[in-house]
């Protein structure tokens, strides 16, 4: 009796296995947009360390950081974060996920993410540094761009959610540098001016919302 009852057991794990692998292989084979956000965010940490691997090599059949863009996008859509739906802030599953790709690989990430998306990876990065501040403020909208400074403010609010102190941090070290964005002394003073403003209309009108 107890010999059958451990080949079942055996029986059951062996098709457990051959589950998994049949579940893995067939994952492999879906495109970006079909896979989870769990499998979406692996891959893309593993093109991250590709890429960065690859620094100053040339082919190789990596991804570069324009074709990595997309993904990135594709990845954040699995997030509510800056959605406001159900009054949620975070998305903890997409927090973690991002979290768990490494520093190196949330360097890169936010140096390869399109400025539009910049603001809600960040709200999404759970530890930022100053040096991912520095690449997420560094970035401009493209020339056809109807309203690129709010597009620049969000970016600095992202930040500023984060850290105020990190903020001013990291402004300081790209105004001290020679390769600043054109106008962004003005834009970032601008950006200042206004959250004084909603500072005092604050203290004034508590209430209002």
């Amino acid at each position: 009796m107890g010999v059958v009852v451990i080949i079942c057991c055996r029986e059951i794990e062996m098709a457990d296995n051959s589950n998994s692998t049949k579940k893995k292989w067939y994952e492999n084979y879906l495109p970006f947009v079909a896979k989870g956000p769990k499998i979406q965010a692996e891959w893309l940490a593993g093109q991250l360390s590709l890429l960065r691997a690859a620094e100053g090599k040339e082919g190789g059949g990596v991804l570069s950081r324009d074709e990595i863009k997309p993904y990135i996008r594709l990845l954040l859509e699995n997030s509510n974060v800056g959605q406001g739906w159900s009054g949620e802030r975070d998305d903890e599953r997409m927090v973690a996920l991002i979290d768990g790709m490494g520093e190196k690989n949330l360097l890169l990430l936010i140096e390869c993410a399109e400025i539009y998306d910049t603001p809600k990876l960040f709200n999404l990065v759970q530890h930022p540094t100053l040096e991912m501040a520095i690449l997420a403020i560094k970035k401009t909208p493209p020339p056809y761009e109807k309203t690129p400074l709010l597009i620049i403010d969000r970016v600095f609010h992202a930040i500023r959610e984060k850290s105020g102190k990190l903020l001013e941090e990291a402004a300081a070290v790209v105004m001290a540098g020679g390769d600043a964005p054109i106008d962004f002394v003005d834009n970032f003073a601008r950006y200042k001016e206004i959250m004084m403003d909603e500072h005092i209309l604050g203290l004034l009108y508590p209430k209002a919302k």
